[in-house]
């Protein structure tokens, strides 16, 4: 009767995680919109608070230096930073636009090519696509998605602008929520754990991507490639994305080398070029520097890339590497969890 009733709980305890787990895949899926950009105000959070230690390091103490002025400076250099890459963007996609009758030109001969290859009318598929109608859905989507990610992007400047202000009073609310000292100091050390997973994570990232998107740079202006930053902005961007971001970041200008160019040595170039540099510096130098940093399982890792993937399309394949260290490292310190921590880990080893 006992092993009875112990079954039924394990039933009914694994019920209630399945509808727990269906219930947060819902609202997740459903609040993205307000989930993702505060993600992503946070992770900026965390940049500036790794920019603002760099004025400590310098020596720059509080006495002379204010921490307020601190973190005024350390945002203004991300508000900035953010303001030139999109202004630098912006005219790189003015540029694209600027030689559509050459695409156009280059992409019909292309398709020409293939008639004989086709049973497809490829005179139609001209007609089609030198219509004004074409023209302007395209051209009128493009800017309606650059102006989408504009709007996104002050949405993360704004959250992140709330996260600061709250930050002064945050630890007295975890210690109002945590009296007992060792509770807190338990607390404070899980936050302090993820802050740090996540800026080396992000920090080792960003070195090797802006290494790989600069050399993509100069492979993209030797070749003539028009908007070279556009693309080479791409190859930075993709590099967050695990596995996948590769094949995409080489794939794309390869693609639109072939439009613009109307041939394909300089595609293959570009694709063999970029791809190689990517590939090294994704499975030869990022391993050797993060090392067990992430302490993530890549069979994890390519799962978590799908399932944030479906649920958030694109910003949940980049956020899908630090969403999983963070449930990591939660579910580490609790017994209930600790098992699923060890699944979810490299090598099944974790801090408890």
């Amino acid at each position: 009767m006992e092993n009875t009733f112990k079954k039924i709980a394990k039933v009914q305890m694994t019920s209630h995680a399945l509808i727990i787990f269906s219930i947060a895949v819902i609202i997740l899926y459903l609040g993205r919109s307000l989930i993702i950009p505060l993600i992503f105000g946070i992770i900026l959070w965390l940049l500036m608070r790794k920019v603002r230690t760099l004025f400590y390091i310098i020596g720059l103490k509080d006495k002379w230096f204010p921490k307020w002025l601190k973190t005024l400076l350390s945002s203004a250099i991300l508000f900035s930073l953010v303001w030139v890459i999109g202004f630098i963007f912006e005219r790189n996609i003015q540029e694209l636009i600027k030689y559509y009758d050459v695409y156009n030109k280059n992409f019909t001969a292309i398709m020409k090519e293939f008639d004989s290859l086709s049973s497809y009318k490829i005179d139609d598929l001209a007609k089609s696509f030198n219509s004004n109608d074409l023209i302007n859905k395209y051209i009128s989507s493009a800017l309606a998605s650059l102006q989408s990610v504009i709007s996104n992007v002050v949405i993360v400047l704004i959250y992140m602008l709330f996260i600061i202000m709250e930050e002064s009073s945050f630890k007295s609310k975890v210690k109002a929520m945590y009296p007992n000292q060792d509770a807190y100091n338990e607390r404070i050390e899980v936050i302090r754990r993820i802050e740090k997973a996540i800026t080396n994570y992000l920090g080792i990232k960003s070195v090797i991507a802006l290494t790989s998107s600069t050399i993509a740079y100069s492979i993209f202006t030797l070749a003539g490639l028009n908007a070279p930053f556009f693309w080479a902005l791409l190859v930075f961007v993709f590099s967050f994305i695990p596995f996948f971001g590769v094949l995409i970041s080489s794939f794309l200008p390869a693609l639109f080398c072939i439009i613009q160019f109307g041939g394909y040595s300089e595609s293959l170039i570009i694709l063999f070029s970029v791809g190689s540099i990517q590939f090294i510096a994704g499975n030869i130098v990022e391993p050797k520097i993060m090392g067990n940093t992430m302490n993530v399982s890549p069979l994890v890792v390519i799962l978590a890339l799908g399932f944030w993937g479906f649920i958030w399309g694109l910003p949940g394949m980049f956020l899908s590497v630090p969403i999983t260290v963070i449930m990591v490292i939660v579910f580490s310190k609790f017994r209930s969890t600790r098992g699923i921590a060890i699944m979810l880990s490299e090598k099944g080893e974790i801090e408890h």
